[in-house]
């Protein structure tokens, strides 16, 4: 009885793993959450390309998600976001010439919190500043607002 149950949950993981990725985050930001990041699995072309730009590692749950919401242009997508936040953490922030401060994991400039509804919290969370960074993108047709793709640096990252 024992040896089926295990052949069950062996067989559950093994469905799970096929499916979704799963990575460690910090627990504790300015609110307490839970550690661990469960992202369904993304197979396109544009996340394969991107995982072989990582030379061998695996895309982490919030690249998975960032790849889901960018489609097609995950690759890029997540090329700018490691010229700009290399380390990927969530919780990060960079200071700028102009005084503004660039948050997250896409590193979303202070500019933006001028727009109703959108505050920094919302900014150092993983998945909102992800799908900020899409709705910027969906606004501008294409990533001109972050520097590293219109200066170019983002190409470091592709191919590597």
């Amino acid at each position: 009885m024992i040896t089926l149950g295990l052949a069950a949950a062996a067989a559950c993981l093994w469905w799970f793993h096929g499916q979704y990725t799963v990575s460690l985050q910090s627990p504790i930001l300015v609110r307490t959450q839970w550690p661990l990041v469960i992202a369904e699995r993304v197979s396109s072309e544009g996340a394969q390309e991107a995982q072989a730009d990582q030379q061998g590692h695996g895309l982490s749950a919030w690249q998975q998600y960032a790849c889901k919401k960018f489609g097609p242009d995950c690759r890029v997508a997540l090329a700018i976001q490691r010229a700009e936040n290399p380390k990927g953490k969530c919780e990060i922030y960079h200071y700028n010439s102009n005084g503004t401060l660039d948050w997250g994991y896409f590193q979303i400039n202070t500019v933006h919190l001028l727009r109703p509804g959108l505050n920094l919290r919302d900014l150092l969370d993983c998945k909102a500043n992800i799908d900020f960074a899409y709705q910027l993108y969906r606004e501008r047709h294409g990533f001109t607002p972050w520097s590293t793709y219109n200066s170019g640096l983002y190409k470091k990252f592709i191919g590597r």
